[in-house]
């Protein structure tokens, strides 16, 4: 089915951005810059990195345990990979915003929404197009999906 795919590759895409610890650490901080808008930082720098470490560490560390989860359910348990991505996306997304919803000290849970959004789902969609028009991430994604079933 083609739902099962396209939620395949947008757990893959997610997982290739969120797991790259060091290097996403300078995006949540942009993210995190971006979101306020014209608004002033609130924070000194060193509190900004530190909370955009932390919270990048800790996103990341989520990101893999769900594909851990995906990969024992779909391979190791059988059950059916389409509706077991479903699950792990579901999963996935309100624990990794309340991470950074707690780490950012939002007042708001849809801030945290916005951040993550920012934070993850732009760069990907970046590398998207540029994996289209030169094929550079291509080896990352087929290390990504060999953690996850393919859908029957």
């Amino acid at each position: 089915m083609e739902l099962y795919n396209f939620l395949r590759g947008v757990l893959v895409w997610t997982a290739t951005v969120a797991c790259l610890w060091p290097v996403n650490v300078p995006l949540l901080a942009l993210a995190y810059r971006i979101s306020l808008g014209p608004k002033p930082i609130e924070m000194e720098k060193d509190e900004l990195w530190t909370r955009s470490a932390v919270a990048a560490l800790l996103v990341a560390g989520w990101t893999l345990l769900i594909v851990l989860v995906d990969y024992l359910l779909a391979d190791w348990f059988e059950f059916p990979a389409g509706p077991v991505h479903i699950v792990a996306l579901m999963g996935y997304f309100p624990v990794a915003v309340w991470i950074l919803f707690v780490f950012f000290a939002y007042t708001d849970l849809l801030e945290g929404v916005t951040l993550f959004t920012l934070y993850i789902y732009l760069p990907v969609f970046v590398l998207y197009v540029l994996n289209a028009i030169v094929g550079f991430w291509n080896p990352l994604l087929r290390f990504a999906q060999g953690y996850l079933k393919a859908p029957a």
